[in-house]
């Protein structure tokens, strides 16, 4: 019985996009209601849509849209014989998928923060003897260097920024994938992040919502609270005003993509650096000495304005701006 529902959720998979054979073939080797600690009728388990499949207190861990891993997994390339990093793996079961799509000479490895997921994790997969799939318990900011370098990194959780350890553990010519958290505006946004010689190359793929990250991978808001905190009181009043002829959702988006140095207090947004701050007033309010946000604002006037989904941002390795263009005029 649960393989004829498997078809039925690659069917389902299939109208969602033109995936590679292995990669929906992969869907039909894997009972994803084993991975869930929670009973559902088997029609729930097999429609594309997320399931909730662990609970630790106020901690869940989530079985993500299958449509929307199949995405993740067709845009990094995912193949046979590649080596695989994954962050907010949870109960494991996009991973073991993953296991399946690049076969016994590839490796899926699975990070995940919460214990009791993790090891119901390592539980399942074990029962279902898949062995090309190994999962840790820690904090995905780190990546997993041991294995390290990844032919692809896939993100199955929201966060706040992409973190260095992932651009040094990759490939060149490898991708990472997932959602990025632009907090000060609850809007998740997947990107595509490629890894060339000398930078970094991301675009957008699709509007997400997803758990948010915890720990390293969720905390940029205090972070740069906490730098805005030190410099606040030096400066009372403005020096400019940088106009962006663009509402705030779509501004707030590429400056947040663009610097990770967005926070939100009081119900204002603040881009910070090291030697001033702005406020977001329909535009950016600057105080002090302000390098990096007038950067962006000049990249993205050459663009025209361009909106979020048709920019490309470029980025050094250690994921600082360089530059933002059209994707479709490059």
């Amino acid at each position: 019985m649960t393989r004829s529902w498997q078809e039925w959720l690659v069917r389902q998979i299939s109208l969602a996009g033109d995936f590679d054979e292995r990669i929906l073939n992969a869907f039909l080797k894997v009972p994803r209601e084993v991975f869930s600690e929670f009973h559902y009728d088997l029609d729930v388990v097999y429609s594309d849509n997320v399931i909730v499949t662990a609970r630790d207190g106020n901690s869940y861990s989530t079985s993500s849209q299958p449509s929307l891993m199949a995405l993740f997994m067709s845009v990094v390339g995912l193949r046979e014989g590649m080596k695989v990093l994954e962050i907010g793996s949870g109960t494991g079961y996009n991973a073991c998928v993953m296991a399946h799509v690049v076969g016994e000479d590839g490796l899926v490895v699975g990070i995940e923060s919460n214990q009791r997921f993790f090891k119901r994790s390592v539980e399942v997969a074990s029962k279902l003897g898949i062995e090309n799939v190994i999962f840790v318990n820690g904090d995905g900011f780190y990546g997993y260097e041991k294995l390290s370098p990844y032919d692809a990194i896939v993100i199955t959780v929201a966060v706040d920024k992409v973190s260095r350890h992932w651009v040094d553990q990759l490939k060149i010519g490898g991708r990472v994938v997932g959602p990025i958290d632009v907090y000060t505006i609850d809007r998740q946004p997947a990107f595509v992040f490629e890894k060339t010689s000398d930078s970094i190359v991301a675009k957008h793929l699709v509007e997400t919502k997803f758990i948010k990250a915890g720990g390293l991978l969720g905390n940029l808001n205090e972070t740069n609270l906490e730098r805005l905190s030190k410099i606040e009181k030096r400066f009372s009043t403005p020096v400019e005003f940088l106009s962006i002829p663009v509402g705030s959702y779509e501004a707030v988006g590429v400056f947040h993509l663009a610097s990770w140095s967005l926070c939100e207090k009081s119900g204002w947004i603040y881009f910070v650096e090291d030697e001033g701050f702005a406020r977001w007033k329909g535009g950016w309010e600057v105080f002090g000495k302000m390098e990096l946000i007038k950067r962006i604002a000049e990249e993205w006037a050459k663009t025209g304005f361009t909106p979020m989904m048709l920019l490309r941002f470029g980025y050094d390795h250690r994921m600082n701006f360089e530059r933002l263009e059209r994707w479709d005029e490059t």
